[in-house]
């Protein structure tokens, strides 16, 4: 049942795209016959100011219904809008889901991150037999200092094994007698069950940052990861990252990912996790959604910006044609990656330790 746990964060994360159009598209003077949570069939609804605001029973996103967003000749539609408005109203949408990542990735940082030590190392309290840490002769008590000399944080540490697997890494240690020494290790991208990419568990104790410093590291942590999806296709091309590792993930694998967060929150106590899913989601949202591909955002935009090169707007019903086609396109790949997830399965994320 933990799976289900996934709607809320999906609904979250729709619910405040689709916010983002609504406001800006209100502010523009672009007029919005509808601002939906969820999809129809509606269960309610009421008027205000010439707004339907519904509840519908589909509890997957939201939407916002502008008039005329194929019709420049209706008054205050959202076609007849400058082509600066129509660009910043789609835009709008996934500005809202990099802020969301931003304050979800904040919210790691206020419930706690487990194994930080007051100086920002982690410290090492168990290291599983034949793992890299162990080849590498780290034992319980070490503290790490530095991930190829840069300071490091449990997030970071975990970040950095996670975008170098099959690849050497460079970990500064303190051993408990305080003496200091620097190994190498290479993080395994097929680790056994119930262990990570480099086999150490992270000591106990949960450290809660102010909310100033969370902000920054949220903000910090969204563009991070931004960055390292941005650069999947070219460390695919380089191979230093194998292609089972960045297969796309549809919504059966990110729920199956959600409910192994739960079952970890449930049964510690710690619910860091549901934040930082949270946060991955909302921050690749943000990125999938402005790419250049029909029926997206993206795709809109791409179109905006085609009619700004050309000086005219292209033909509405060619428009519509291209975001048809993209709509069965996406819709088929939905379906193809669902059924991949369910036949091959993500590994389980070890929130206890990389």
């Amino acid at each position: 049942m933990n799976v289900l746990w996934f709607i809320p964060i999906l609904s979250v994360m729709m619910f405040v795209h689709e916010l983002g159009h609504f406001v800006t598209a209100r502010l523009s003077g672009i007029t919005v016959q509808e601002f939906g949570f969820g999809l129809p069939p509606r269960i309610f609804g009421f008027k205000r100011n010439g707004v339907i605001y519904s509840i519908n029973w589909i509890p997957f996103g939201a939407f916002v219904k502008m008039l005329g967003e194929e019709d420049p000749s209706a008054p205050g539609s959202f076609a007849s809008k400058p082509i600066g408005i129509r660009a910043i109203v789609l835009a709008a949408g996934s500005a809202m889901n990099f802020f969301l990542a931003v304050l979800a990735f904040s919210m790691v940082y206020i419930v706690g991150v487990p194994g930080v030590s007051p100086d920002g190392a982690v410290k090492l309290s168990q290291v599983s037999p034949d793992s890299p840490a162990a080849q590498a002769g780290l034992q319980p008590g070490d503290t790490i200092v530095s991930i190829n000399g840069q300071p490091v944080t449990v997030q970071s540490f975990r970040d950095t094994s996670q975008a170098n697997l099959d690849q050497p890494i460079a970990l500064g240690v303190q051993h408990p007698d305080q003496t200091q020494s620097e190994v190498t290790l290479t993080p395994r991208s097929n680790p056994p069950q119930g262990q990570g990419a480099v086999g150490v568990v992270l000591a106990g104790g949960l450290v809660r940052f102010n909310p100033l410093v969370s902000l920054e590291q949220g903000f910090k942590q969204t563009v991070f990861t931004i960055g390292m999806t941005l650069s999947l296709p070219k460390m695919l091309l380089e191979g230093s990252i194998a292609p089972a590792d960045a297969r796309l993930t549809g919504l059966v694998g990110m729920a199956q990912a959600t409910s192994g967060a739960v079952d970890y929150a449930v049964d510690t106590g710690v619910w860091y996790p549901i934040f930082f899913l949270t946060g991955l989601f909302s921050a690749g949202l943000a990125i999938a959604n402005m790419l250049p591909i029909p029926a997206l955002d993206g795709g809109r935009l791409f179109f905006v910006i085609l009619e700004w090169i050309r000086g005219r707007r292209i033909p509405p019903e060619r428009e519509a044609a291209y975001h048809f086609v993209g709509i069965v396109v996406l819709l088929t790949l939905m379906v193809i990656i669902s059924i991949n997830d369910l036949a091959q399965p993500l590994p389980q994320i070890d929130w206890a330790g990389p």
